[in-house]
């Protein structure tokens, strides 16, 4: 089969819409759009790739991002809920607002070269919580023995 190539340019008019269903869009490209409101449902998107976006607004909803990757975004006010971050990796990120973690679950994890300054541990379980290879548990019976 012969590849078909159908370009639809400077369509900016309002009320235009674009339906696609049923449909093989891979190698598409979308360049310079508008496009607020859009919905995909029931969609494969493996190896896309968004660049230069404003996603302001989205929201995700039960979908795979196994090895995907975010960088050099703004995400601030950004709520993660019910996610599976196994693997996960934050790296050189920082935040002008406190941020909130609540109710993880992440044992044998590593938190390296972070400014935790005024951090506050509420309600945690820190069995074996360690910092620079001391047990903070140790510390604070010894703390409350001292006193």
């Amino acid at each position: 089969m012969v590849e078909q190539i159908i370009e639809i340019i400077d369509k900016r008019e309002p009320k235009q819409k674009l339906l696609v269903k049923n449909s093989n869009i891979s190698e598409s490209e979308f360049i310079d759009c508008r496009a607020e409101r859009v919905t995909f449902h029931d969609i494969s998107l493996p190896h896309v790739k968004v660049t230069y976006a404003d996603l302001k607004h989205c929201y995700f909803n039960d979908m795979n991002m196994v090895n995907g990757k975010i960088s050099d975004a703004n995400l601030t006010n950004l709520e993660i809920d019910g996610a599976n971050i196994s693997g996960i990796a934050i790296r050189n990120a920082g935040a002008e607002q406190p941020i909130t973690l609540q109710n993880l679950n992440i044992p044998n994890s590593a938190i390296v070269d972070c400014n935790l300054s005024n951090v506050d541990l509420i309600n945690c379980n820190i069995k074996g919580l360690k910092i620079n290879g001391i047990l903070i548990e140790e510390l604070l019976l010894k703390a409350g023995t001292n006193e």
